[in-house]
């Protein structure tokens, strides 16, 4: 593999390891509050909300993943 190459797949991988990160952060925010105000609980949500929720969830490591991607791109420019 190129140092090209490299680069730009350690970015993207640091980007989608960040997005996880967020990710965790996120559901563990959700749990506490959900302790604390009922309605953030997960079976008070409509199952649209539920769903558009795991979506949203599963874009964040994807958008940073392209975001660190691009960032590799800068570095190599």
């Amino acid at each position: 593999m190129s140092t090209r190459a490299s680069i730009l797949l350690w970015s993207a991988g640091s980007g989608m390891v960040l997005g996880l990160i967020l990710d965790a952060l996120i559901c563990g925010a959700w749990m506490v509050a959900s302790n604390f105000l009922p309605a953030f609980s997960p079976r008070a949500l409509p199952r649209w909300a539920t769903l558009a929720s795991i979506v949203a969830l599963a874009l964040i490591p994807i958008v940073a993943g392209l975001i660190g991607y691009l960032e590799g791109r800068l570095k190599l420019s």
